[in-house]
């Protein structure tokens, strides 16, 4: 698959699963974004570009802080778009702007913005540094830059069990592209290799109990996971489905199944030089 169908195959999956993100199975979307203020030191009245922002819970988190500030969210996906509207009027925040834009070509000038960030979105692109680089030309020298990244054991021993599964049905497991902005020493090297300075990464657990199987199976649906699962033939996707939420269900406690969710906040100052 070349560069413009993955894209599309990116772009059509976003759409579909858009309407999916509000599920409490899913609300590290929702919670992790929570925690971004924190490390950002914002000032109040900063203007924020959220690239890839999806259905915009980052955006709105931050415009929260921004009383004479402004947050604008890009996305390609205009499902995600729509969501992020919904939240947006749902919430009555005012301070933020949602427009449909490729992040591999953010068309605002350079030096736009004083403070960028991106939310479990980098690890898409196959060449991060030219995309880390590309967000970060859009801040003002000085400027903060921010990104959230799955840990490595995020979504286990659930995930492991998934791909050792559907492996048994002939269906071929991708390297993992979050896989590769997994761990601190990953993040860290990123950042220093796209030029970023005073650069901090801290690892925050945001896992949670799933209520059932269920729960399992939606984050599969409405997740990157889909894509697998489609692959299989109508009877295939019973019997896998049967089988596999059967040994989900033996992880059950009485509180639940674990789902395991670290996230990696790493955060960057843009440096001064010549060319700002």
């Amino acid at each position: 698959m070349d560069h413009s169908d993955l894209k599309e195959s990116y772009k059509k999956t976003f759409n579909a699963v858009s309407d999916g993100y509000g599920h409490s199975a899913m609300r590290f979307f929702s919670e992790a974004p929570k925690k971004i203020p924190s490390f950002l030191n914002l000032r109040g009245d900063e203007h924020v570009i959220d690239v890839a922002t999806g259905t915009g819970y980052m955006a709105l988190a931050i415009a929260k802080d921004l009383p004479d500030g402004h947050v604008t969210g890009i996305d390609f996906s205009q499902g995600m778009l729509t969501q992020a509207m919904k939240h947006k009027n749902e919430l009555g925040i005012q301070n933020v702007a949602f427009v449909e834009m490729d992040m591999q070509a953010i068309s605002y000038k350079d030096n736009h913005f004083d403070v960028a960030v991106s939310g479990f979105s980098l690890f898409f692109v196959e060449d991060m540094e030219k995309q880390l680089i590309h967000i970060a030309s859009k801040v003002k020298a000085g400027g903060t830059v921010l990104i959230t990244t799955f840990s490595n054991h995020a979504f286990t021993p659930l995930s492991d069990l998934f791909f050792n599964r559907i492996k048994h049905y002939g269906i071929e497991v991708p390297t993992m592209t979050w896989k590769r902005v997994a761990t601190k020493k990953q993040c860290t090297s990123l950042f220093e290799e796209a030029g970023l300075q005073d650069i901090k990464c801290q690892q925050i657990e945001c896992g949670y109990y799933l209520r059932d199987p269920s729960d399992w199976w939606y984050i599969i649906w409405n997740g990157g996971f889909r894509g697998l699962v489609n692959q299989l033939s109508k009877n295939d996707f019973t019997k896998f489905k049967k089988e596999h939420l059967a040994e989900i269900k033996e992880l059950a406690s009485e509180k639940g199944i674990w789902f395991e969710m670290g996230v990696l906040y790493t955060v960057g100052v843009k440096q001064y030089n010549n060319s700002t």
